[in-house]
Formats: structure tokens, C-alpha cells, sequence
């Protein structure tokens, strides 16, 4: 058996600890003795190598360590899996004092995701992560690297599988116990934050301080260093900046800052993030927290980022919009006030997936209706800021939406007002625009049918023939 050696102490000999009485005293209680306590070999192995190692640490670092000297009694008696659970301890103790060192603003920002952000502020919600979300957080944030993560998810595995934490049926080895050991007191204590993440906790320090407007030449350079980001950095960057600005005790002056940048980082970063923030968005809704509410809707205004709201918030905005559209139409002005709602619906749809079913009959219903026009001679009708804007949308739809569209098309709001000419001249251009992104071979069938009785489309929802043809796409009353 080795000696260890204590500084200015002389060599002390640690002699082998006999486990047999014990184990024959779990014999006695009928108690299994197999996988219990390590091998004799093993803890010689252990001890020979251990005391080198807790020799060659700083005083800082086992100063203080109970854990270490849990660790050498476990071992010394046998005990290897309660020894990598004294350990692993002290692992997650390590690791929440980089989140704290770091920010936890940025850290919960990057850890928790959703409607639950709002839960954790102070250091003692760190316990109320798990262990995996720990790593894989510090690890998000380059506060260790690739490969510690692997390694301590590995051990984390392990401690799992076979620590003293679950019941097990396997042995863990001397040499695995010791290169963990390594990993989990040199590799943690060493590792550093990258430059990267060092430079996002600054910038988000100094927005959070700021108490002047960026310059512009201040704005470019942030743009510029945000360009050079990965893309996780960026995602949680966007995050962070969207709490902020939704904090209630947050100046005015750093929103102002924030508005600068946000655009630039929200067109950087991918569309998990945005829809994760969507859903916290629409948390602040349901928990009736107003001011956050109306804060959030200003960042995914300034954002344009309306498309990225949960499908819930989209269908009552949207329909909100719609009916602000319609009632513009029918007021006074509706060229100069019918674009301004039209635009604040596109916001919502980028592409055609973004239309949701539960309102796309009123969608298309009602943008037909601003489409054909009042019949008059005056810019035949139509809104020319508006016109573009509804096209905008018509250019979107294919198959999916064609018997959405036929419905509006052939209600009495918009078929009644095909009798006039310049309106049916309006919905002849529509039918065009539609028909060139269809791929159904009947819905090519029914629109050509339109083109050919075009004369009679006011009440071709009458048409015997074309009931028929279309009986597949419209339930006919």
C-alpha cells in the first residue's frame, strides 16, 4: 500500500482496511454482499494513484473540499459508487458557479425555454434545473467546450446507471473512477469561457448599463460583431435582448438600444428561437401580464415578427386586422386606409403555410372584397396602394386554398357585385393571378370553366354543371 504523504508531515501508512467482517455481517442479515464493495486490487489501485493527484492540488482547492475527503473514505472502504456520487456533487456545485459568474439572466435565458423563463431569477432556481440541462447549457454558452460536455455527460450516464443514486448490478472499475475524478475536479476548474462568450456577456453588460443613445457608428460596429456569431450564440443573444426588453424595471433608454439591434440579431438567428419566444409571448397573454404583453408585441413589432406568434395569437390578430380592413373599405378614404391593415396582415404570412385554416375563408373573403372594388371609374375601384398588397396575397395561395377561395369568391358580398363591370374586370385579373400556381388538374378544369362562362360569373354558383365539377372542393347547401 502507498504512503500518503502530507506537506511538513511525515509519511503516514495507510494500511489496507479488512472489509471481510462486514461482509460477513451482511451475510448474516441475509443481506447481498456481490457488486457492494470494490475488490481488494481495486482500492489498491486507487490509493496508489489517488494520493499523487489530491497531493499535486491547490490549497485553494482542498481547502474546503469535504467532498475529497468523502471521496478517499469511500474509496478506502470499497464503496466506488458512492465515491462518484460524492464527486458529481461537487460537479453541479461547479457548474452553477459558472452560470452565476456568468450572468443568470443570460444563463436562464439560454437553459429554459418557454412560458417557464419567468420562473427562475435567483441563484437557488439553478437547482431546479437538471443535471443535463446544466451541461448542455454551459455548453450552449461556450462556458466549457465540446468535449467536457461529452465527457461529463458520459459520467453523468454512469452516475446514473450505476452510482449510489439508482440500484445497479455492476461494478465500476479503479481506473474509470480515477480519470473521472480527473475530469471532474482538473477539466471543470480549468476550463474557461470561450472569447465568444466572454465578448456576448459584455455586450449584453454594457446595453444593460447604457444610459445614452448608440451612435450609429456605435450600431454598425455591434452589427458587424454580431455577423461573426455562430448561430446558437445569436439564438441566445436574440433571447437575452427579448428579456430585457420585456423586464418592467428596464430604462427606457436601453429598449431604445435594443430596438437599434434587435433586427439585425432577429434576421440572424433561426426560427426555433423565434417561435420560442413566440410562446412566451403568449404566456404573458394567458397569465394576464399586461405590461409584458405589450412589451413583447412592441419587440416582434419592431422585429416583424408577427408570422413567429403561436397559431392561437395569429387566428385573433389576424381576424382583429381583417375586421379593421373591412371596415375600412366601407368608410371614408379607404384608398389612403385599407393598405395600412393589409400590411399589418402580411406581417402574419410570409408564405402560404403561414395562413391558418381557421381563418382563411374570411382571409380570402375579405380581401376579395377590397380586390374587386367599389366599381367605380376612379383607379377602377381599387386602392392602388392596396391593390399590390392583396395580389400579394393572391400570388401566396395554391390547391389548399382554392376552395377557400372559391367559397369567398361566391358570396353574396362579392358575387352580388360582379354584375358590375369594373368589379367582374377586378375578379377576371384575380382569376389569373390564382390560377397560375395550381397544380390539381380539376381545379384547372373549374377555373378554365370560370374563364369560359365569364359572362355568367355573378351566379355561376348556380350552374348545374358547375356545381358538379366542383362538388369536391365546395359543400353546395
Amino acid at each position: 500500500m502507498s504512503n500518503l504523504t502530507l506537506s511538513s508531515q511525515a509519511p503516514i501508512q495507510i494500511q489496507p482496511i479488512d472489509t471481510a467482517p462486514f461482509e460477513n455481517y451482511l451475510t448474516y442479515l441475509g443481506l447481498p454482499t456481490n457488486n457492494v464493495i470494490a475488490p481488494l486490487s481495486d482500492r489498491k489501485i486507487i490509493s496508489t494513484n489517488l494520493e499523487q493527484f489530491i497531493l499535486n492540488l491547490s490549497p485553494e482547492i482542498k481547502q474546503n473540499a469535504r467532498y475529497l475527503s468523502k471521496f478517499v473514505a469511500g474509496t478506502a472502504i470499497g464503496l466506488f459508487d458512492a465515491s462518484l456520487n460524492y464527486i458529481w456533487n461537487e460537479v453541479v456545485i461547479a457548474l452553477r458557479a459558472k452560470a452565476i459568474s456568468y450572468g443568470l439572466d443570460l444563463f436562464f435565458d439560454a437553459a429554459v425555454g418557454g412560458n417557464n423563463r419567468d420562473d427562475y431569477e435567483k441563484e437557488e432556481d439553478l437547482a431546479g434545473l437538471k443535471d443535463n440541462t446544466l451541461i448542455n447549457t454551459c455548453k450552449k454558452l461556450e462556458l466549457i467546450s465540446d468535449i467536457l460536455q461529452t465527457k461529463l455527460l458520459h459520467i453523468l450516464a454512469m452516475r446514473n446507471d450505476i452510482g449510489a443514486s439508482h440500484p445497479n448490478t455492476y461494478s465500476i472499475n479503479a481506473f474509470e473512477l480515477l480519470g473521472w475524478l480527473q475530469t471532474c475536479i482538473n477539466e471543470i476548474l480549468e476550463e474557461k469561457p470561450s472569447p465568444a462568450a466572454i465578448n456576448i456577456q459584455k455586450f449584453i453588460i454594457g446595453i444593460k448599463t447604457s444610459t445614452e443613445l448608440l451612435s450609429a457608428t456605435n450600431v454598425e460596429a455591434m452589427k458587424n460583431s454580431i455577423n461573426e456569431l455562430s448561430l446558437h450564440n445569436t439564438n441566445n443573444l436574440l433571447n437575452t435582448l427579448f428579456s430585457i426588453y420585456t423586464e418592467d424595471n428596464t430604462a427606457e433608454i436601453v429598449r431604445k438600444n435594443i430596438s437599434l439591434i434587435a433586427p439585425h440579431i432577429w434576421n440572424k438567428a433561426d426560427t426555433e428561437i423565434k417561435i420560442q419566444l413566440g410562446i412566451r409571448l403568449n404566456g404573458y397573454k394567458v397569465n394576464i401580464q399586461t405590461d409584458k404583453q405589450i412589451l413583447a408585441e412592441s419587440f416582434f413589432q419592431l422585429c416583424n415578427g408577427n408570422e413567429y406568434k403561436t397559431i392561437q395569437d395569429k387566428i385573433i390578430e389576424i381576424n382583429e386586422h381583417l375586421e379593421n380592413l373591412l371596415s375600412a373599405r366601407y368608410g371614408h378614404n379607404n384608398f389612403h386606409t385599407e393598405p395600412n391593415y393589409m400590411r399589418k396582415i402580411l406581417s402574419y404570412l410570409k408564405t402560404v403555410n403561414d395562413i391558418p385554416d381557421e381563418c382563411a375563408l374570411k382571409l380570402l373573403k375579405y380581401v376579395l372584397i377590397c380586390r374587386i372594388g367599389k366599381g367605380c371609374n376612379y383607379n377602377d375601384g381599387v386602392s392602388p396602394v392596396g391593390k399590390p398588397l392583396y395580389d400579394k396575397l393572391l400570388n401566396m395561395i395554391g390547391d389548399k386554398h382554392i376552395p377557400y377561395f372559391l367559397a369567398a369568391m361566391h358570396s353574396d358580398e362579392i358575387a352580388n357585385n360582379l354584375t358590375n363591370p369594373i368589379c367582374h374586370k377586378q375578379m377576371m385579373q384575380v382569376i389569373e393571378i390564382v390560377e397560375k400556381n395550381m397544380i390539381n388538374e380539376r381545379l384547372k378544369e373549374i377555373f378554365q370553366y370560370l374563364k369560359d362562362n365569364k359572362s355568367i360569373l355573378n351566379k355561376i354558383r348556380n350552374d348545374t354543371k358547375y356545381r358538379k365539377l366542383t362538388e369536391n372542393h365546395i359543400r353546395w347547401d
